[in-house]
């Protein structure tokens, strides 16, 4: 049966290194899941210890539930905002078209931003959801020779069945069958060769054959990627690198706005404004005692958002800018890390550093409620149903009252994950870990069944 599903949110995640997850060296520490590091705890999940990672959330500071970037609500996972009015849905971004969207500019405030990120109509395929037990599915990708952070991230494709993950020095990888097997992208011929700690994905809402990465370490000037055709191969958009979060405006059919959070690094935040060709490092526009730039969130073109903490010494919170990153104000001054959930409905979640809790805003990022206890650090998933997933303690936690109570889902956790992800065409919750070894661990991922939809 086939189901036509609006969805929002897409991806990514950061893995990296990190000695534990109270204070390490910004070398160990990886961000992972997209999240910046904090404190010494790859937010994101440490890369070491299977924490939570940018969306998986593990015990440690790791992050929430990591969708690898992916959204698990069926649609593919827009960062940006209100739906394009320019320009065909059709065409691959940068063919041209015009975006009316976002056209204040920058210069001063230019008006309301998007009430909710760029939808998109997917028509999934669902079959029964598999077993509720978690299984091991790292298959082929054991023992894959890697390094520190090893496989850092796992992304679910809203629009298919297909799980994308990302191998530190390894590239990306892809299973369309489960987890039985998987094969690497980029392998066709022309491709820009991925060789950085992939850190996170995110999809793009309107062309399913089109979504970014972006990686830290590398060559350190090979962050940011594109794929066109579904991952057949890859371009590298610019020279900048060791970036934590690609965040995209969407509601531009030519999708040239674009922000890069730097990895354990403060005041160092990259705009492109021609789709990713040339970067300009905004970053000293940021208050001056504002911690780690790592994670972006683009709304439209004028109006950005950016969750900013770490370990050591720094200002950590939500900062915002009102006219395309000229100046920025602080909206929030808990300890925003990974990279946020911008839902369908609009409300906009961000979990907290050391797996302390998350925040919420219901009005563009302009204000922040009180910090709730439950999810781990990382990004949250939205389910097709609205409700929002997260990594707890030792289960899945779920939220449907706009992240005011969590309840624990599923059976319990194998281990401390780095990150999870959802498949919505299979009904699969799927779990990473990642140490700081050289090669991808024997239980690297795992899945476990849930049916939405009961």
């Amino acid at each position: 049966m086939e189901a036509r599903i609006l969805a929002a949110a897409a991806a990514l995640l950061v893995a990296a290194c990190a000695s534990d997850h109270h204070g390490s060296s910004g070398d160990g520490d990886a961000s992972t899941g997209g999240a910046p590091s904090t404190g010494g705890a790859a937010e994101g999940g440490r890369a070491d210890s299977g924490g939570p990672t940018d969306d998986a959330g593990g015990a440690n500071s790791g992050g929430a539930t990591a969708t690898g970037g992916a959204t698990a609500t069926g649609g593919r996972g827009g960062t940006g905002g209100g739906p394009s009015s320019g320009g065909s849905a059709g065409a691959p971004p940068g063919s041209g078209g015009t975006s009316a969207a976002g056209s204040g500019g920058k210069g001063g405030d230019s008006g309301a931003p998007p009430k909710h990120p760029v939808l998109s109509t997917c028509s999934v395929t669902k079959g029964a959801a598999p077993p509720t037990t978690w299984k091991n599915v790292t298959a082929n990708l054991a023992g894959l020779a890697s390094e520190c952070g090893n496989l850092t991230l796992a992304a679910a494709d809203p629009c298919s069945n297909r799980v994308i993950v990302g191998v530190a020095k390894g590239g990306l990888w892809a299973t369309t069958d489960a987890g039985v097997t998987w094969k690497k992208l980029g392998s066709g011929a022309g491709s820009a060769n991925i060789v950085h700690r992939p850190s996170s994905i995110v999809f793009d809402p309107e062309h399913p054959d089109v979504f970014y990465e972006s990686g830290i370490y590398g060559s350190f000037n090979d962050g940011i990627y594109q794929t066109t055709d579904s991952g057949t191969t890859f371009k590298q958009l610019g020279n900048i690198g060791h970036n934590d979060l690609i965040s995209v405006d969407f509601t531009d059919p030519d999708r040239k706005t674009m922000l890069a959070g730097a990895h354990e690094t403060k005041q160092k935040l990259f705009l492109s404004e021609d789709a990713g060709a040339t970067w300009t490092d905004i970053g000293k526009k940021l208050p001056a005692d504002s911690h780690f730039s790592s994670a972006p969130l683009v709304l439209d073109k004028a109006h950005f958002l950016l969750g900013a903490c770490g370990y050591g010494d720094g200002n950590c919170g939500v900062f915002a800018s009102n006219d395309g990153g000229d100046t920025w104000s602080q909206a929030s001054k808990d300890t925003a890390v990974a990279r946020p959930l911008w839902a369908s409905d609009g409300e906009l979640y961000w979990t907290t550093i050391y797996d302390s809790g998350i925040i919420t805003s219901a009005d563009d990022g302009k204000t922040w409620g009180a910090k709730v206890s439950g999810p781990h650090s990382g990004y949250p998933i939205e389910l097709p149903d609205g409700r929002v997933a997260a990594v707890g303690g030792d289960h899945l936690t779920v939220s449907s009252d706009h992240g005011k109570t969590w309840t624990n889902i599923g059976e319990t956790l194998p281990y401390a994950p780095s990150g999870a992800t959802y498949s919505v065409a299979a009904k699969t919750f799927y779990l990473w870990k990642n140490d700081c070894g050289n090669a991808v661990l024997p239980n690297a991922m795992m899945s476990a069944g849930f049916d939405w939809e009961k």
